[in-house]
Order: structure tokens, then C-alpha cells, then sequence
């Protein structure tokens, strides 16, 4: 990759990535993948699929990406023709928050596109050029280091995500979402159902497909296993109830669809090396420094 910044414990006071015009063969991609910062991914060139949340998009030039945190993804660049992308990469700590305006903030964006499920901006020509020369203004400030560099950029970025909400609001054009055939709609049944207790067989069954082949197909479309997925699934759920509600832990294991709290607690400590109850202690803390 190319200059790259990792977000880390370390750089807590500028927490933000940029990796720019990277082309990825389907080899350097990462696997499907979830983290607590925002994404925003601009294609150059070439073509892919791109599976985030439970949707697949087509990617192709002009085409923005907006990835919120805890939400799974992977892009599956075209073997022949890779995609080429500059990504930023960042938290949302770093957004400007004052409410100037009622009617508008940065972060609102990213709640709109979860909320919605539509992750994709295709943008017309002209937009395409002012992002590219944004993005390029900020390699050169990360390049060259000059006073002030880290503000420069965190302009610059704001200024891209307003440019984007403005564009959302004024199109009203479909993303190019890709049907992947009974893919798609077992994906929409793992999302309404995550409560549930769901068995390879059963989704197999409403797949009308055979077991071996439900899990063939899927892995290769997904790019992550049937048992990885719900767990990485649940997991974000789980994670949300706790900072969100006041259920107990094992009224959370219940709801998102754990066999048993024990089973619970095990998986989420090997997600997030922590266990449930520490982890929403860990966050009043946060909030209550």
C-alpha cells in the first residue's frame, strides 16, 4: 500500500488513514472485515464488487463509498481490470460537531447511509475532478508535512463529506447494486432474523440449494464463512444494545441470537479481546471523561 497512516492507540489525538491511488489485485485485498472508524473509498478505475452490509454494489469510476463503523465489507476487485482508489480512513471524533445547523451535520451522513442500507454515491464528471484535486491536496499535505498539515487535511475532508451529502440529496439515482441471486435475499433473512437461532440447513432449505453448495457459494460471494458471518453479525448488534440500552448481558446474548450467555461471552471476547460487561464499562468511562 501506499501512504498509509494506521489509526492506532498511539496516534489517539489524529486518529486518520489515507492510502492513495492503490490498486489491489483480488490476491492484496483484505477480507471481509469490520472496525469502529468510518471509510470513504474513491474509485479512479477499473471494476469489482463491492459487499458492504448485506448489499453488493458494482464499482467502477466516479463511484464513492461510504462505510460506516461496525458495519462489514470487502471489496472483490475485477481480476482483469483491478479497481484503483484512494481511501480515507478515520474516526468520527475527528468530525466537527458544533450544531451551526439544524439541518445538517457531517456525521449525519454516515447515519443516513446505515440507516438506509444504500453505501454508494455515484458521482457526475464534475464532482469526480473536485474530488480527485481534494484528494490530491491531501496526499501533498500529508507528503510534505508543513505547519499545520493535519488541519489542512481535516478541511479538506470536511469539505468532501459536505460535497457528498449535497450530491446524495440532489440525486435521486439507484446505486448499481449487484444481484447475486438467492445471495442477496438469504442475506435480507440473516439480517431481519439475527435473533434466531439459524442453522446452515434451514438457510440451505430456504435457498432451495444444497448445504455443500450454500456454503461454497456463499464464502466465495461473501468472502467470509455462513458461521463467521452471523457470529461477526451479532457481535455488532450486541455491541450496539450495550452501549445503547440497559438489558442485561444475558437478555443481550438472548436477542442477538447467542446459544447460551457462556457462548456469548466467549465469542465476543475473542472479537473484541474483552468481555461484554467490560466493554460497556469501558465506554461510560470514555464518555465520562
Amino acid at each position: 500500500m501506499k501512504n498509509i497512516q494506521k489509526v492506532s492507540n498511539q496516534n489517539l489525538l489524529f486518529p486518520f488513514s489515507f492510502v492513495f491511488r492503490d490498486t489491489k489485485s483480488p490476491q492484496r485485498e483484505l477480507s471481509n472485515h469490520v472496525h469502529d472508524y468510518y471509510e470513504i473509498v474513491y474509485v479512479y478505475s477499473g471494476q469489482g464488487t463491492f459487499f458492504i452490509g448485506d448489499v453488493f454494489y458494482r464499482m467502477q469510476q466516479g463511484d464513492v463509498f461510504l462505510i460506516p463503523n461496525n458495519t462489514i465489507h470487502r471489496a472483490m476487485p475485477d481480476k482483469d481490470n483491478p479497481v484503483t482508489s484512494t481511501i480515507i480512513f478515520f474516526s468520527p471524533t475527528l468530525l466537527y460537531n458544533n450544531p451551526v445547523d439544524e439541518f445538517f451535520s457531517y456525521i449525519h451522513l454516515f447515519e443516513e447511509t446505515k440507516k438506509f442500507n444504500i453505501y454508494q454515491i455515484s458521482l457526475p464528471s464534475e464532482a469526480q475532478q473536485k474530488i480527485e484535486k481534494q484528494l490530491l491536496t491531501i496526499q501533498q499535505e500529508i507528503t510534505n508535512e508543513e505547519l499545520g498539515a493535519k488541519h489542512a487535511s481535516l478541511i479538506i475532508l470536511h469539505q468532501i463529506i459536505l460535497d457528498l451529502y449535497r450530491i446524495r440529496i440532489k440525486s435521486n439515482a439507484k446505486s448499481r447494486i449487484y444481484n447475486s441471486d438467492w445471495i442477496t435475499d438469504i442475506l435480507a433473512y440473516i439480517n431481519e432474523h439475527l435473533g434466531e437461532s439459524l442453522s446452515l440447513t434451514e438457510l440451505a432449505n430456504k435457498s432451495l440449494v444444497s448445504t455443500s453448495h450454500f456454503s461454497r457459494i456463499f464464502k466465495q460471494k461473501t468472502g467470509i464463512g455462513l458461521i463467521e458471518y452471523l457470529n461477526t453479525k451479532r457481535i455488532i448488534k450486541a455491541k450496539e444494545l450495550l452501549l445503547t440500552t440497559t438489558y442485561t448481558v444475558s437478555q443481550i446474548a438472548e436477542k442477538c441470537g447467542f446459544e447460551s450467555v457462556s457462548h456469548f461471552h466467549r465469542i465476543f471476547k475473542k472479537y473484541l479481546k474483552m468481555t461484554p460487561a467490560s466493554y460497556r464499562k469501558s465506554d461510560k468511562k470514555t464518555r465520562n471523561t
